[in-house]
C-alpha cells in the first residue's frame, strides 16, 4: 500500500522556515534553471498567440454585425493594451524569480493568496478542457484525411450529452496526447515552441491563401446587408474588444510562472512587448477574412478550425494529396493548443496546487492532474457556437480582472518593487506578510466589491434564463477593463485610508524602487565569484551555507 509519507515531495531550501510554504518548485528559481532567453521568450508568444482560440476570437466577430476592420481594430487594441499589463506583472516575477502563487502572498497574505490560486486554478481547470475539446475536433479532421471512412463511424451517445461517439474518441485521442507532454516540466519546453510558432505560422497561411483562393479574395458585401446605428455599434465594438481580453487575460496573471525563468528581467520584457501583439494581429485578421470568405461561398461563416478544416476536406474526397495537406493544417493547429494548454492552463494549474499542497504537489504532478480534471467540465457546451464561445472569453477576462489588478498595484505602488523573498516562505505569526491572520483582508474584499458591477451581465450571458435591464448587459461587454481599473484602484485608496503596519513601513521607507532585488542580484554575483575562485583553487565546489537561502534581505 501506498503511504501519504512516500508522496511526500522533499523541500529544501526553505526548510527552516517552514516547508508548510515551500517545495523546490515554489522556491526562487536558481541561476542554473533560468534558461529563457528574449529569443525564447519571442518564440514563446509568437506560439501563443498563433492559436486556434486567437483565430476564433476573430472569426466570432463577424457574427455581430461589425465590419471587418472595426473588429478587427477591436481585438488588436486590446491585445496592445493586455500586452503591457501581462509584462507589467511579469515584472516581479523576473526580479526575485518566484511563481504567481508566491508573488500572491505579498498582496493578499499568506492565508488569503488561497483564494487568490483556488479562483485561478478553477479557471485553468475549464480553459484547459476547451482547448483540449477544441484539439479533439481538429484530431477528427486528421483522421478523416488519414481513413476517409472515419466518417461514417455511428454514433451511440444520446442527443442530449451534446457530443458524438466519433468527437468524444478524438477528444480522448487529444486528452492523451497531451496528458504525456504534461509530464514534461515546462522550463525543458522552450524549443519546443521555438518549432511550434514556426509550424504553426505556417499552416495559418495555408489555410488563409486556400480559402482566399477558393473565394477570389474577400468583398465584404454582407456587411451592407444589417445596417445597425451608431450607438448599437459602439457596443458591439465593445463587446469584441471585451472578447480580445479574454484570450489575453489569463496571461496577466499566468505570466508570473513564465517570467521566473528568465534569464534577466529584461528578457521577459523585450521579449514580449513587441511580439504578442504583432503576433496575435494576424490569427484574428485570418479568422475574420475566413470567416467571410465562407459567408460568401455558403451563406454563413465557419467560426471555428475544425469546421474550416472540415470544410476545405470535403472538397477533395479522392485527392490524397490534398488531404495530406489538410491533415498538416488541421494537425498544425491541434499542436498549437495543446502547446497553449501547457503553458497557459497545466502549468499555472500546476503552480496552483503545488502552493495548496507543498508536501504532496509538484508543478509536474499538477499538470497531470489538471489534464484529467479537464475532462470532467464538459467543454463542447462551450464551444456550440460563435456568440456562446464570446460570452465564455468575456467571462474569463472578467474572473480574473481583480487579482492582476491587486497584484500590479501591489507591487508597483504599494510595495514599491520591494519584495522580502524569505518572509513570502513565513507563515508564522507576526511575519511581514502575515497581515491580520494569514490575510490581507483588502484583497479578498475589493476582490468582491470589483466583480458585482458586472455579475448581472455576466450570468446573462451564460443562461437564457437570466433577465437583466439592457444597461446591465452593456457593462458585461466592458468587464474586463471596468472590473480591472475597479479593483486597481479600490486597492490602492484602501491604503491611503489604512497605511502600511508601521514595521511594513519602515521596511521600505526611502529604499529606491527594487532595491531589495539589486541586493540579491550582488549577493548571487559575489556568491558565483566565490564558487568559481573555490574551483580554481581546488576547493570543494560548495560550503554548508551555500545549502541555505540565498534570498534573505533583513
Amino acid at each position: 500500500m501506498i503511504s501519504p509519507r512516500s508522496l511526500r515531495y522533499p523541500s529544501n531550501t526553505w526548510s527552516l522556515i517552514g516547508h508548510q510554504w515551500s517545495n523546490h518548485d515554489l522556491d526562487p528559481t536558481p541561476p542554473g534553471e533560468r534558461k529563457w532567453t528574449a529569443w525564447v521568450f519571442a518564440s514563446f508568444w509568437a506560439a501563443h498567440a498563433a492559436n486556434a482560440s486567437a483565430w476564433t476570437a476573430g472569426s466570432a466577430t463577424v457574427a455581430l454585425g461589425l465590419t471587418w476592420w472595426q473588429a478587427w481594430l477591436a481585438l488588436n487594441v486590446s491585445h496592445v493594451i493586455g500586452t503591457f499589463l501581462i509584462v507589467a506583472n511579469g515584472r516581479m516575477a523576473a526580479r526575485y524569480h518566484i511563481g504567481f502563487p508566491v508573488c500572491a502572498r505579498a498582496s493578499w497574505g499568506m492565508w488569503g493568496s488561497y483564494m487568490a490560486v483556488i479562483m485561478r486554478a478553477v479557471i485553468c481547470i475549464i480553459w484547459n478542457g476547451v482547448n483540449t475539446f477544441y484539439a479533439g475536433r481538429l484530431v477528427d479532421v486528421c483522421l478523416q484525411c488519414i481513413w476517409p471512412q472515419w466518417a461514417n463511424l455511428a454514433n451511440s451517445l444520446p442527443d442530449d450529452a451534446g457530443i458524438t461517439t466519433r468527437q468524444l474518441v478524438c477528444f480522448i485521442i487529444a486528452w492523451f496526447i497531451f496528458q504525456c507532454l504534461t509530464l514534461v516540466h515546462p522550463r525543458d519546453l522552450k524549443w519546443f515552441y521555438v518549432v511550434k510558432s514556426i509550424i504553426v505560422f505556417v499552416a495559418m497561411h495555408g489555410i488563409l491563401g486556400w480559402w482566399m483562393h477558393k473565394n477570389g479574395g474577400v468583398h465584404f458585401e454582407h456587411e451592407s446587408v444589417k445596417p445597425v446605428s451608431s450607438t448599437t455599434r459602439a457596443w458591439l465594438w465593445m463587446q469584441a474588444f471585451n472578447a480580445g481580453f479574454g484570450t489575453v487575460s489569463s496571461l496577466t496573471v499566468n505570466q508570473a510562472d513564465i517570467a521566473r525563468y528568465a534569464r534577466k528581467p529584461s528578457d521577459q520584457f523585450w521579449g514580449q512587448i513587441l511580439m504578442y501583439p504583432l503576433a496575435s494581429a494576424l490569427p484574428g485578421l485570418y479568422g475574420i477574412l475566413v470567416a467571410s470568405a465562407s459567408r460568401e461561398l455558403f451563406g454563413s461563416p465557419l467560426w471555428n478550425l475544425w469546421d474550416v478544416t472540415q470544410t476545405m476536406l470535403d472538397q477533395y474526397p479522392d485527392n490524397s494529396g490534398a488531404r495530406f495537406g489538410v491533415f498538416l493544417a488541421a494537425g498544425s493547429m491541434a499542436l498549437a493548443l495543446i502547446a497553449v494548454n501547457l503553458a497557459t492552463n497545466c502549468l499555472p494549474f500546476g503552480s496552483d496546487v503545488t502552493a495548496l499542497w507543498p508536501k504532496y504537489m509538484t508543478i509536474r504532478r499538477g499538470q497531470f492532474i489538471s489534464c484529467l480534471l479537464g475532462m470532467a467540465i464538459v467543454p463542447w457546451k462551450i464551444l456550440r457556437d460563435g456568440p456562446t464561445f464570446l460570452a465564455f472569453l468575456s467571462g474569463y477576462g472578467y474572473w480574473l480582472a481583480p487579482g492582476a489588478a491587486i497584484l500590479c498595484v501591489d507591487y508597483y505602488f504599494i510595495q514599491r518593487g520591494n519584495i522580502i523573498v524569505s518572509e513570502l516562505y513565513n507563515g508564522t505569526m507576526g511575519a511581514h506578510y502575515w497581515y491580520t491572520g494569514g490575510w490581507n483582508i483588502r484583497a479578498p474584499i475589493i476582490t468582491i466589491l470589483s466583480l458585482a458591477p458586472c455579475l448581472p451581465g455576466f450570468a446573462s450571458s451564460i443562461s437564457s434564463s437570466v433577465n437583466v435591464s439592457l444597461d446591465a448587459k452593456r457593462l458585461n461587454n466592458i468587464s474586463f477593463l471596468l472590473t480591472y481599473c475597479i479593483a486597481g484602484i479600490m486597492f490602492y485608496v484602501s491604503y491611503l485610508i489604512w497605511p502600511l503596519s508601521p514595521s511594513m513601513k519602515a521596511c521600505i521607507d526611502n529604499k529606491s524602487f527594487e532595491a531589495f532585488a539589486d541586493i540579491l542580484d550582488l549577493e548571487e554575483r559575489e556568491k558565483r565569484i566565490a564558487k568559481l575562485q573555490r574551483e580554481e583553487s581546488g576547493q570543494s565546489n560548495e560550503k554548508p551555507e551555500d545549502r541555505t537561502s540565498e534570498y534573505v534581505v533583513g
